[in-house]
């Protein structure tokens, strides 16, 4: 009896305890405690996300520090950017969990809206399809609509979301990343790839092996957001919701996008009239 009734007690105390103050803290206030802003980056993954000499660079990284110097005048302190490595499998897991506190990249859908707060959008990309060589069945969406037309894509982007929405006779493919996505179509499993404009640009500056980039007709443009945790106020999602609309209407989204691909090495003048950020 005794032994039981320091069990009891025991559990009593474990469920009364109080919170740990980082358990306790909403976003905000763990921001402003810290002075750090935890940046969810996806290693290799240009022009969104890149390393030269040890260093993030890439438009989604740029973002993040821009958000860095916009929470620092609200919060009257430096705050400064930490990178936090994460995957498309895991970042919203990582963001429910406190681990990172914003992510820059991604797709609509209504679950994701329940589990993290969507901020934005922050800008839009139209979707291509990048090609095996020899593989060329036209430029529309209707054109790959085929059944015998297997279709490479990274799961949990937006262009996952495209592809099962507009193209669904064909053979969707779910890979973990792009390189995989690549190596689906040079090994053959693959016939096409369905990414962004950006994305696709990038890929067959890399892969010489990789065939055409087509930008499907009629264009769709799926708008991309960023992440961040539902806390118990709010405060960090209603800033940034406020920020994001600022940083697209004034034209900063496109420019930093555009200085990317120019560090990157892509050729602004390839990217199509149609396309708008």
């Amino acid at each position: 009896m005794r032994a039981a009734l320091q069990a009891v007690l025991c559990l009593f105390a474990v469920l009364l305890a109080p919170l740990s103050p980082a358990a306790a803290q909403t976003s905000w206030e763990q921001i402003e405690r810290s002075g750090v802003l935890r940046v969810g980056v996806i290693p290799a993954r240009p022009p969104y996300f890149w390393q030269e000499d040890g260093q993030w660079v890439g438009f989604s990284a740029v973002m993040g520090r821009d958000v860095a110097r916009a929470l620092s005048v609200a919060m009257d302190k430096e705050i400064r950017v930490e990178w936090a490595i994460t995957s498309w499998t895991s970042v919203i897991l990582d963001i429910q969990a406190n681990r990172l506190d914003v992510f820059f990249g991604l797709s609509f859908a209504e679950e994701r809206r329940r589990a993290i707060h969507l901020v934005g959008p922050m800008y839009s990309l139209p979707n291509v399809a990048i090609n095996a060589r020899n593989f060329s069945p036209g430029d529309t969406w209707d054109s790959y609509n085929q059944a015998s037309t297997r279709v490479a894509v990274v799961m949990g982007t937006t262009d996952e979301q495209a592809a099962r929405r507009f193209l669904p006779n064909a053979q969707i493919r779910s890979l973990r990343g792009m390189a995989e996505a690549v190596l689906d179509i040079q090994s053959g499993n693959a016939s096409t790839m369905i990414t962004t404009v950006l994305t696709g640009l990038g890929a067959l500056k890399e892969n010489r092996s990789l065939g055409s980039l087509t930008v499907l007709r009629p264009v769709q443009s799926l708008p991309s957001f960023g992440g961040t945790r539902r806390d118990s106020d709010g405060r960090l999602a209603t800033f940034l919701q406020g920020w994001t609309f600022a940083y697209r209407d004034s034209g900063r989204a496109r420019t930093v996008i555009l200085e990317a691909m120019n560090r990157f090495g892509l050729d602004v003048n390839t990217i199509p009239p149609e396309v708008q950020f």
